[in-house]
């Protein structure tokens, strides 16, 4: 891979570290330019906006998870059950797999259930649970949306009151999203099925209503975690084996569901997220020599990918900082770099008239 000047939206790292360990996950401060960055044998450690190390320390002997910011401090969680937040911890039953931080708590799947920290946890659920997420946006009461093996889950805050959706296949259900203006919410499996299907109505903040029509969406496999809305709303995103896959969603067929295009890659896809005002996919890669960086790949009528920044190591985690200006990139060799996005970059007169995607 090589970096292509001009093309690819970001300037030179601004940044770069070696977390010398393997980077389980990694996120920005929601209220400033700190990274926390959880590592796989159990240091969680917090960059400031120079990429100069604020604290580090061992906070999960047996391996950490997952991390999230929740009330100004880090919050992470280990493969042995224990959450920490700003020093506090509290011990649940089963694997963190994931944190959702909210004004109604902080959610914590571990296991087959998932809890409030400090309050009230979920009966069992069916798996374990892959991943959670709050909805929340104005007007609407917060919901905990939890999926695994074979189901889709939405909870009330208490985590007493159950909706699941009616999948036509099951599967194992990694991942859970919904447009930016909430009308739509779509899922992904470890496989080849995928569901789309618009949110009820209602208004208290529902995703899932067991009538609501589920479309299935085409596509070669997928580990499942790499669905994503554009911010636009219009494009769905989902990495795939053969590709990148994307879905129109101006244009759903009540039956059929929306026209979609896969647009070959001759690399593999290890993370996945969206240009901040752009229908322009931005992917961590891997190639087949070793190498990897992020891939640019535009999303419209004229997809084809855009630019490239060659980081030497296959990129298995993106994250946005809070104001979008500095994107960074966790990379398989252990480096994380802090990369800033060109605010004025034309997206649009980086690619020609071709349109390099094959029909789904």
């Amino acid at each position: 891979m090589t970096e292509t000047d001009g093309l690819v939206g970001l300037g030179p790292a601004v940044w770069s570290v070696d977390a010398g360990d393997t980077i389980a996950d990694l996120v920005w401060s929601p209220t400033d330019e700190r990274l926390a960055v959880g590592c796989s044998g159990g240091d969680v450690a917090v960059f400031d906006e120079a990429g100069q190390v604020i604290d580090r320390r061992l906070r999960h002997p047996s391996g950490t998870s997952c991390v999230t910011w929740f009330g100004g401090d880090v919050a992470s969680g280990g493969v042995d059950g224990w959450v920490d937040v700003g020093g506090h911890r509290e011990r649940h039953v089963g694997w963190v797999s994931a944190l959702a931080p909210s004004d109604t708590g902080l959610g914590v799947a571990h296991g087959r259930e998932i809890s409030i920290l400090g309050g009230p946890s979920s009966d069992r659920l069916p798996a374990s649970v892959a991943q959670i997420r709050w909805t929340t946006g104005p007007g609407e009461t917060n919901r905990l949306i939890a999926c695994g093996h074979g189901y889709i889950a939405e909870f009330d805050a208490t985590l007493r009151h159950r909706n699941d959706a009616n999948l036509v296949w099951g599967g194992s259900v990694e991942q859970v999203d919904w447009s930016p203006e909430g009308r739509w919410a779509a899922a992904s499996t470890r496989g080849t099925t995928n569901y789309l299907w618009l949110r009820p109505t209602a208004e208290d903040g529902r995703v899932i209503d067991p009538q609501v029509h589920v479309h299935v969406l085409p596509c070669p496999a997928s580990n499942g975690r790499l669905v994503r809305f554009d911010p636009t709303g219009r494009h769905l995103g989902i990495a795939t084996s053969g590709g990148l896959a994307v879905f129109d969603l101006d244009d759903v067929h009540p039956i059929a569901g929306p026209p979609g295009r896969l647009l070959p890659l001759f690399c593999r896809v290890r993370a996945f997220s969206w240009w901040p005002d752009a229908p322009v996919a931005v992917l961590g890669v891997a190639t087949d020599s070793g190498g990897g960086g992020l891939l640019l790949v535009r999303c419209d009528e004229h997809a084809a990918p855009v630019g490239v920044v060659d980081l030497g190591s296959a990129v298995t985690g993106i994250a946005w900082s809070s104001g979008s200006d500095l994107v960074a990139a966790a990379c398989a060799d252990g480096t994380v770099h802090a990369l800033r996005r060109i605010e004025d970059w034309d997206w649009q007169a980086s690619t020609g008239e071709r349109d390099a995607t094959d029909r789904l």
